[in-house]
């Protein structure tokens, strides 16, 4: 299998330069992987009509203040790639966040894994938080659900995971991390350099689960805020910090939103 990382969108959150100077300018890091004849994405970043229209991502949107630049789309940076839209079979959602599914409609054909607890957050929010998060506009054309919850008696890593999920080879498999939204789950990939964790939004800078790494209080206070549960959420900081003290190089991790791992990743500081 092979693994590209793709950005599909960029945010700069209202105050975030002068109260948390780094999430100022956050990335959406996505992963396209060809496996055999078929290509995977994992999270879709922002999609063509919430370029087009902006009112398609809520109100919240006037505090990410999303770049309205149609090129971050997944859609368009896979069609540079030589690919065409409906080569994408499969997408896994670490969750259905309006930055992490808002191009699923780009995709109509493609099945859609994401847990189950996840799937039902979104289309039955239990509360206002939960109701703005999710965008309808997202989920409008009925997307071709594959819902996932049945953990495997194998663990990775001493984590549990969800194996052997249809269409997909095993080398593709669901870390459950709840917590910030109720189904939020890790996307792990087996590659010829060892595993890659994509954590979603479990954390928002790698820094986060460096046990020497002091993170600001800033960003503290900001990812409180975006936590469903945030008890809930700390557990699995918490497991990801002995992941990856325990795992050595076996594992590498990236999150969705981490500007520095898009400079490590990409070479460049975020355009």
């Amino acid at each position: 299998m092979k693994v590209h990382f793709i950005n599909c969108g960029i945010m700069q959150p209202r105050l975030a330069k002068l109260l948390a100077p780094k999430l100022a300018r956050i990335p959406c890091l996505c992963l396209l992987i060809e496996a055999d004849d078929q290509l995977v994405l994992v999270d879709t970043g922002f999609g063509t009509r919430d370029i087009e229209d902006p009112k398609r991502t809520g109100h919240v949107d006037l505090v990410l203040k999303t770049v309205q630049d149609p090129e971050y789309t997944a859609v368009s940076q896979i069609e540079r790639m030589g690919f065409r839209p409906e080569d994408v079979n499969h997408i896994l959602c670490t969750h259905l966040d309006r930055d992490h599914a808002g191009g699923l409609p780009d995709f109509p054909h493609a099945q859609v894994h994401v847990l189950r607890a996840e799937q039902e957050a979104a289309l039955n929010p239990r509360n206002f938080a939960e109701k703005e998060r999710y965008r309808r506009p997202h989920f409008a054309h009925g997307p071709n659900w594959v819902l996932h919850e049945d953990i495997s008696p194998d663990k990775w890593f001493g984590m549990d995971c969800i194996r052997e999920l249809p269409g997909l080879p095993p080398e593709i498999l669901f870390v459950p991390l709840p917590g910030h939204t109720r189904g939020h789950s890790g996307v792990a990939v087996e590659t010829e350099d060892g595993w890659l964790l994509h954590c979603g939004d479990a954390c928002y800078l790698k820094a986060e689960l460096e046990e020497d790494e002091r993170v600001p209080f800033s960003v503290r206070l900001f990812t409180r805020t975006a936590y469903t549960d945030y008890k809930e959420a700390m557990l699995q900081q918490e497991r990801l910090k002995r992941l990856v003290q325990e795992s050595g190089d076996e594992i590498s991790m990236i999150a969705s939103h981490d500007s520095f791992e898009y400079e490590r990743l990409f070479g460049e500081k975020l355009p």
